[in-house]
C-alpha cells in the first residue's frame, strides 16, 4: 500500500511514518517542512508533485497551541490546511487520515453529558477553532472530491518522541527527572483523557484498511486527573517531586468520553494505561539520557 506521512519529523508523525515503513508491503513517503512547508505560499505547488491517486494521505502538519495561543497561530494554520486542500484538489488521494483534536470540544467548556463525536463543538483557543476550520473545509472538499475521509480527534497525546513537554504526563515527568519544579494548577483533580502514542499510531494502522469514514475520538474511556500522574511518578519512578499549586485561571472542568463509537469500529483494541504508558516514557528517557552521556 501506497501512503504519504505529512509532518514526518514531528511527534505524531514521525511515529506513524517508522510504523509503516517497518512493513516491507508499504511504499512510504514521509513529507517533513524541509521537502513542502505548507506555511507558505503556494507550497501545495510542491505537495501536488507527490501524491499519487493510489496513495494513503495522512496529515500530520500543524502549529501546536504550546506556540501561543492567538491569531496569528490561527492564520497560519489555516494557510497550512489551504495549501493541503488546494494540493488533494489537483491530484486526488484514494483516502486522508487527518490528525485533529478534542480542542475542538473546548479546553474550558463543560459538558453536562460524556463527550461523543456528536458533541456540540465548543471552541474557546485559536487552535481548537483552526482544528475545527480545518475539518469542516476537508469534510467539504472530499464530498466534492470523492475521496474518503477520517477524522481523528485525539486528547492530550505523551510518550516517546514528545519534545514539547507540557502540561501533563510528559511535562511532569521530565520536571520530575531534571530535578525542576511542576506547577500544579488548583488541586489538579480535573479529568482528563491521556493517551500513550502507540494507541494512536496503531489505530491509524487499523484504520486505512478499514471502511469507516468520518469523525472518530481516540478515547479508551479511562479518565485520570493531573493529581494521578504525579502520584504514578511518586510511586513508580521513587521520584521526590517538587509540586507548586498555582491558583486556577479558569473554573475547574471534567472531561469524560464516550467510547461507543471506537469500540464498534475497532472491535477488542485494548488502550495502554497510564501506568504502563508512563513507563515506556520513563524507559525511553532514561536510554535517552544514557546516550547523551556516553
Amino acid at each position: 500500500m501506497n501512503f504519504i506521512v505529512l509532518g514526518c519529523t514531528g511527534f505524531i508523525g514521525s511515529k506513524v511514518y517508522d510504523f509503516l515503513q517497518s512493513n516491507p508491503n508499504n511504499s512510504v513517503v514521509g513529507i517533513s517542512s524541509n521537502e513542502v512547508d505548507l506555511s507558505e505560499a503556494s507550497s501545495y505547488k510542491k505537495l501536488q508533485n507527490f501524491i499519487t491517486p493510489d496513495c494513503v494521505l495522512i496529515m500530520c502538519v500543524g502549529v501546536k497551541k504550546q506556540f501561543g495561543d492567538n491569531i496569528d497561530i490561527f492564520e497560519k494554520n489555516i494557510v497550512i490546511i489551504d495549501n493541503f486542500i488546494r494540493a488533494v484538489i489537483a491530484v486526488i488521494p484514494n483516502k486522508i487520515i487527518f490528525i485533529s483534536s478534542a480542542s475542538v470540544y473546548g479546553e474550558d467548556v463543560a459538558h453536562s453529558d460524556k463527550i461523543d463525536e456528536n458533541t456540540t463543538v465548543g471552541n474557546r483557543s485559536y487552535y481548537g477553532m483552526a482544528k475545527y476550520m480545518s475539518e469542516l473545509l476537508l469534510d467539504k472538499v472530499c464530498s466534492e472530491i470523492n475521496t474518503k475521509l477520517i477524522i481523528l480527534r485525539p486528547p492530550l497525546v505523551y510518550g516517546d518522541g514528545d519534545t514539547s513537554f507540557g502540561y501533563g504526563p510528559t511535562g511532569f515527568l521530565r520536571k520530575a527527572i531534571d530535578g525542576e519544579k511542576n506547577i500544579m494548577w488548583g488541586d489538579g483533580n480535573e479529568l482528563r483523557e491521556f493517551i500513550y502514542i502507540d494507541d494512536v499510531v496503531n489505530i491509524i494502522n487499523r484504520l486505512v484498511n478499514s471502511e469507516f469514514e468520518g469523525i472518530l475520538n481516540i478515547v479508551s474511556v479511562k479518565s485520570y486527573t493531573y493529581s494521578d500522574v504525579i502520584r504514578i511518578i511518586k510511586n513508580n519512578f521513587c521520584f521526590d517531586i517538587d509540586v507548586v499549586s498555582r491558583e486556577r485561571s479558569k473554573e475547574k472542568v471534567d472531561h469524560i468520553f464516550s467510547n461507543k463509537l471506537i469500540k464498534e469500529v475497532l472491535i477488542n483494541y485494548k488502550f495502554i494505561d497510564l501506568k504502563s504508558g508512563m513507563q515506556l516514557m520513563y524507559d525511553s528517557m532514561q536510554d535517552l539520557n544514557k546516550g547523551s552521556i556516553s
